[in-house]
C-alpha cells in the first residue's frame, strides 16, 4: 500500500487519515482533562494538608508559651513556699568546693562492730537473757535535710 493510497481512501465518506486524527484529538483531549482532574485533587489535598500544618504550628506555639509560662522563676518560687514550705538556702548553708571533702568526713555515721553485743551476751548469767542490741540508724537524705533547714533535695 502507498502512502499517497492511504491519504486518499475514504470510508463511508471520510478519509482514513481525517477519522485516524479526530480519534487521536479525542484522546489527547480525554488524557488533558483527566490530568487536570487528578491534579486538582492533589491541590486540594495539598492545601488540606498545609491547612493542617499550619494549625499544629499555632497549637505548638500556644504549647510553647505555656511552658514558658508555667516555668518562670518567680511563679515556681512562690509555689514551692506556699505547698512545699520550701524556702532558699540561707548563706550558712552553703560551702566552697574545697570544703567539700571535710564536710563529707564530718557527717560519716561511725561504724558499728558487733562486739559489744557478743561481750554482753557472753557475759549475762545463764538464767537470764542478754540486753537487747542498741540498733543505731543511719541517717537518710530526707532526714539530713529535714535536719538542716527542712528542705529535702
Amino acid at each position: 500500500m502507498s502512502v499517497t493510497r492511504m491519504f486518499s481512501r475514504k470510508v463511508r465518506g471520510f478519509r482514513i487519515v481525517e477519522v485516524f486524527g479526530v480519534g487521536l484529538l479525542i484522546a489527547v483531549v480525554l488524557t488533558v482533562y483527566l490530568g487536570k482532574t487528578f491534579a486538582g485533587k492533589e491541590r486540594n489535598q495539598i492545601a488540606e494538608v498545609e491547612k493542617n500544618i499550619a494549625e499544629e504550628q499555632d497549637r505548638v506555639r500556644l504549647l510553647k508559651a505555656e511552658v514558658a509560662y508555667l516555668e518562670q522563676p518567680a511563679r515556681l518560687e512562690r509555689l514551692s513556699s506556699q505547698y512545699l514550705g520550701l524556702a532558699p538556702v540561707a548563706p550558712k548553708h552553703e560551702t566552697t568546693l574545697d570544703a567539700l571533702p571535710a564536710l563529707a568526713h564530718a557527717a560519716a555515721p561511725a561504724p558499728v562492730t558487733a562486739a559489744p553485743v557478743l561481750a554482753a551476751q557472753a557475759t549475762a548469767p545463764a538464767g537470764e537473757a542478754a540486753p537487747a542490741p542498741v540498733k543505731t540508724s543511719t541517717p537518710t537524705a530526707s532526714g539530713e535535710a529535714a535536719a538542716k533547714g527542712g528542705r529535702a533535695p
